[in-house]
């Protein structure tokens, strides 16, 4: 598979790509994160594909005391990480789904690989292997230094990484030590392969719309040319963006969202298509956002996990589903600002630990745990959720 690359922010890459697992499997080389360049035959690389990204059951997680990707690791604290990774643990959890953050990174780059040494050990004290996200894609908010470090509720929400800016001009994607594809670089080289490690994801719900998706490309480039093992994803809103990004078959993993679907029904036939995707692909798929039914009682503004939890496990067992997050670890308004205006809340966790819904945590436990000392339902201190429609 031979590809012209017509994206700007390459000029190192070669202008003739060939097809990476097309090559990897021609010359026996392993291909999960992790493995390195260590020869093993196809009946090996299979069983290592389905033990390794099969069975994957995950959360989405910031930090409560983090509102964004860059509080995650600007406020990162120790104490308060090692607790969370705990709630975690108890639920069963294999995998986090968390975001990296590009800005931190700019500002104080040891600072950021520092804390992610500290976070991967703690996961993998833990039994846990994360998704990191490199960059995300918001539908509004740009990284200004106040939208960054907002903890008002009001006005904290979730953020661009790159801005649109530099998004919009390619020559900033790799002309400076401190560029997007630096930050991917210096990702790929330090710990895109680190077994500790679930995945690499190039961005969250970049969509198709250029240029974000010649620098998607991009940067799914440089990561692959400099960790040729890792294993990568895209943060795939629907099936059909896939295709977009896995052209020259660069993604090992495919993904998409199932946020709000209007009732069971609907979502087992989502699940449906995500079992024709899989089957079509021959790639393993993962659910890497869902919260609950979008009509459910008791207020559908409020966690209800518990909707769609069977529903999500039997995906599971009939082979639909690889892995699955829900949104989110961590008792919060809404990540973006249009839901969060509404009510909407997610989470299961308060920060001392106790589950904001007993029969929520009872849904989503999946293997030996332990339980909170109190089991009391704490009252969310936020506005009422309101009955405007998402």
């Amino acid at each position: 598979m031979v590809k012209d690359n017509k994206h700007s922010g390459s000029s190192e890459y070669s202008s003739t790509w060939v097809g990476r697992r097309t090559f990897l499997k021609a010359s026996g080389v392993a291909v999960l994160g992790g493995v390195g360049s260590t020869f093993t035959s196809q009946t090996e690389r299979d069983t290592s594909v389905s033990t390794g990204l099969t069975d994957i059951r995950g959360a989405n997680y910031f930090p409560s005391t983090a509102w964004n990707a860059y509080q995650t690791w600007a406020f990162y604290d120790n104490s308060v990480v090692e607790r969370e990774l705990d709630m975690a643990k108890s639920l069963g959890l294999n995998a986090l789904r968390v975001f990296a953050s590009y800005e931190q990174w700019v500002e104080d780059g040891p600072s950021f690989f520092s804390r992610m040494e500290h976070f991967l050990s703690e996961c993998a004290a833990r039994g846990i292997r994360p998704i990191v996200v490199l960059f995300e894609a918001p539908p509004k908010g740009e990284p200004t230094e106040y939208n960054r470090t907002a903890t008002d509720p009001t006005e904290a929400f979730g953020v661009h990484s790159p801005s649109r800016q530099i998004i919009l001009q390619p020559r900033r994607w790799s002309g400076y030590t401190r560029s997007p594809l630096h930050f991917a670089r210096w990702w790929a080289q330090k710990y895109a392969t680190d077994s500790r490690l679930l995945a690499t994801e190039i961005m969250n719900e970049p969509g198709d719309v250029q240029p974000r998706q010649d620098f998607v490309h991009d940067v799914l480039h440089e990561v692959r040319k400099h960790a040729s093992s890792a294993t990568l994803t895209m943060g795939c809103k629907d099936f059909q963006f896939n295709h977009v990004y896995d052209t020259n078959d660069e993604l090992d993993v495919h993904q998409f969202h199932m946020n709000l679907p209007r009732d069971s029904k609907a979502a087992d036939a989502y699940l449906q298509e995500a079992r024709a995707h899989r089957q079509e692909t021959g790639k393993p798929l993962w659910c890497t956002e869902w919260q609950r039914t979008l009509t459910g009682p008791p207020n559908r503004f409020l966690p209800n996990y518990t909707s769609l939890a069977a529903t999500i496990e039997n995906a599971h067992d009939n082979r639909s589903l690889d892995g699955d997050f829900f949104w989110g670890l961590m008792l919060k308004p809404a990540y973006l600002r249009d839901p969060r205006s509404k009510g909407r809340v997610n989470g299961v966790f308060h920060p001392d630990g106790t589950p904001f819904d007993v029969d929520d945590y009872a849904a989503l436990s999946n293997g030996p745990r332990y339980y909170p000392t109190s089991w009391d339902t704490h009252s969310f201190p936020y506005p009422n959720p309101s009955v405007s429609d998402d």
